[in-house]
């Protein structure tokens, strides 16, 4: 059986951001937004993770953390139009365009923590963007 992903993911660093804990997630895009788009616009930001969607199950393995804080956004391979031979500054332009363009269907802010890394991920979860937002998986009820 062939493994077949249909989401990239992106992470790059956040570090000098005051992460909004106790925002509520429906808020949390507004708040970050704009500070995302500036940093996938940078030449210089670099891509701390380019690939497919990985599972957040890294908390308590420290060998799996780095201490620091990140935006990671996820995003249908369809929808950004880059593959895994993609230059940085293709895949940061596609993710941007994303971001300034579409919310996502979800986001949140994640802590993972082994016995001396401490990671936090400011992630943006986006559904297939072509689709209308009662089309998503667990989305809300149509309309009509």
């Amino acid at each position: 059986m062939e493994l077949h992903f249909d989401e990239f993911a992106l992470t790059i660093s956040a570090s000098s951001i005051d992460v909004p804990y106790g925002t509520r997630d429906e808020l949390l895009f507004l708040q970050v937004r704009q500070d995302v788009v500036e940093r996938l616009k940078d030449l210089s930001t670099e891509v701390v993770y380019f690939g497919y969607a990985p599972d957040n199950t890294a908390d308590e393995q420290d060998e799996l953390l780095t201490t620091g804080v990140f935006y990671r956004i996820i995003g249908y391979e369809k929808n950004l139009g880059v593959d895994l031979d993609s230059t940085a500054e293709e895949i940061k332009k596609a993710f941007a365009y994303l971001v300034e363009n579409y919310e996502p269907f979800w986001s949140t802010i994640i802590v993972e923590e082994g016995t001396s890394n401490r990671e936090v991920t400011v992630e943006l979860l986006y559904g297939d963007v072509f689709l209308p937002p009662a089309s998503f998986e667990g989305g809300g009820d149509e309309v009509g």
